[in-house]
């Protein structure tokens, strides 16, 4: 059996319940560490520095969507893991 985490979050200005995976928010995290970090190697290469703040900024703005209302676009919520047997 495999087993599937969410994060259930609650906005705690409209009441809205929303619903994340935590294995997408991880692969965004680990995305993104490895984006800042080839960032490093491109430091003589503005074209592919450059690129890669692209990459950082659309991989945050992701996360942010996972991690905000999608109600009123809240940031303060509540959030419980749940974890489900598939």
């Amino acid at each position: 059996m495999t087993e599937i985490k969410e994060y259930k979050r609650k906005c705690n200005e409209c009441g809205k319940v929303w619903h994340s995976l935590v294995s997408d928010e991880e692969k965004l995290e680990a995305l993104m560490k490895w984006t800042v970090r080839g960032m490093f190697f491109e430091l003589g290469n503005r074209g592919g520095f450059a690129q890669d703040q692209r990459n950082v900024q659309a991989i945050k703005s992701d996360l942010d969507k996972l991690r905000k209302c999608p109600n009123c676009g809240s940031a303060n919520y509540t959030e419980n893991i749940i974890t489900y047997e598939k």
